[in-house]
Order: C-alpha cells, then structure tokens, then sequence
C-alpha cells in the first residue's frame, strides 16, 4: 500500500524553485533515505512531507487522501511523527513528562503547559526501555547529554505511535559511541513495527546503507538517482556529485 505520495511537488519561497517537479511513492514498511549535498532542496522536501511546508506547485497524498494544503498538525492525527536534526523536547520538563505531553498532543489532549500530574503508562515505559531512558524518568530532560537528548526527541515520536515516522539527521552531532546505538534502536523498531513507513535524511552514509531499502540521491532541487542503497551508493552520479572518489563504504 502507498503511504506517501508526491506529484511534481514544487516549493520556492518568492525565488527560484528550492524543490523542483519532485515525484515520490513511499510504501508501507519501507524505510527511504533522501541524502543530497548541501542546498540540493532534501530538507525543504522533508518539511513538505511532515507539512511543515506546503507545496507551491504539486500535489501530495497520505493514505490516499489529498493532503496538499494540510499542516504539520493534520499531518500528525494522521499517524506522522517526526524528528528533528536539532532535538526540540521541552527542558523545563522531566523525561518522562516529555513523553506524556507528546503522547497526549497526539490524542488532541495537549495544548498548554503541562500542569497536571502526569499518566505514565505501559506505552510510555516501554518506549523509555527502547531508547535506554527508562532509569532516566523522573531526570530533567536539561540535564541529558547530546546523545540521550535525540534519544528523547526519538522516544516523543515513537509514543505517538505513528504509521509513518520521519528523521531528519537522527546522528547530527552524536558521539561515535552513540551512532551504533541508534543504528541498532531503528532495526529493532523495523522489526517490531514492520508495518511503520521511516523516511531518514542524514549524512552519516553508513547508517543510510544500514537502515534503507530505497536510497534517493538530490541534487539542485530534483531527484537525481535512486535505488538500492548499494546501487545509488556505487553509482558514478552519486560519488560525482556527493560522495567523491574517495569515499569508503562499510559492509554493504
């Protein structure tokens, strides 16, 4: 089944098109990378994917319903969630705080500064194991370092229990010991939610090739290549215009 459909998406803000004549099919349970060098439109693309931004020309589609003009908001009763490459979570909150405000936001529940005691529940403690939180509940969320950080933003979106979950950059800014973790974390989440749809973008081209079934190269604004991880990985367009001749994949 199609989750995510674009059709000869455009988006500029007044100049020249930043995305441009992009078509995209996304199934269920597929798990795509967008990877593109600095200024090739992934971002802007992602942002209309999640409805933070809305196409200028184009059409989009989710779960077969027309979605073009809908905001991040619809997007998310909807069954998206998503992740950000600068974690956003609220710090004067605690851990576990973070996630009921999250999961309640989902549910149409939350739209004020928590002030009521909150309701853990299973979903909540089971999300919190996933990601290696669970001894850190009742901590700040100030207080975590960078890696624990993303992995509280990560948890934010898994307890809303998404049909479709988008991560921009999931490893900006993490230590290399934290890298594996996540890498592990999201093949854990596929295996046990195989009918969960993730959009990844990232540098980080070991963790693209150790997560995608479907990589796509952007250039300029446009889909340039896509494919296979190793196809698009070995492909000559990828190394010219990305990752250079130098570049040295892991295990594929």
């Amino acid at each position: 089944m199609t989750v995510l459909e674009l059709k000869n998406v455009y988006k500029n803000y007044g100049g020249p098109p930043v995305v441009q004549d992009v078509s995209l099919s996304i199934s269920t349970g597929e798990t795509v990378a967008i990877i593109g060098p600095n200024g090739a439109g992934k971002t802007t693309l992602f942002g209309v994917m999640a409805g933070e931004h809305r196409a200028t020309k184009g059409a989009v589609s989710l779960f077969g319903k027309d979605v073009t003009r809908a905001g991040a908001k619809h997007l998310a009763h909807m069954g998206v969630a998503r992740t950000f490459q600068i974690a956003r979570y609220f710090p004067e909150k605690s851990v576990e705080q973070n996630l009921v405000i999250a999961r309640d936001a989902r549910k149409g529940m939350y739209c004020k500064p928590l002030s009521r005691t909150p309701r853990p529940d299973g979903s909540i403690t089971s999300v919190l194991e996933a990601v290696g939180l669970e001894s850190r509940r009742h901590q700040s969320s100030s207080t975590l370092a960078h890696g624990d950080r993303k992995g509280l933003e990560l948890a934010m979106a898994l307890v809303q229990n998404p049909s479709m979950l988008l991560m921009d950059e999931p490893t900006a800014g993490m230590g290399a010991e934290d890298i594996p973790r996540t890498v592990q974390l999201v093949q854990r989440l596929r295996e046990s939610r195989p009918d969960m749809t993730v959009v990844i973008t990232a540098h980080d081209m070991n963790l693209v090739f150790a997560l995608a079934d479907r990589v796509v190269l952007m250039a300029n604004g446009r889909i340039a290549l896509e494919g296979k991880p190793a196809t698009v990985r070995d492909h000559p367009l990828t190394r010219e215009i990305y990752l250079g001749n130098s570049y040295e994949a892991g295990p594929s």
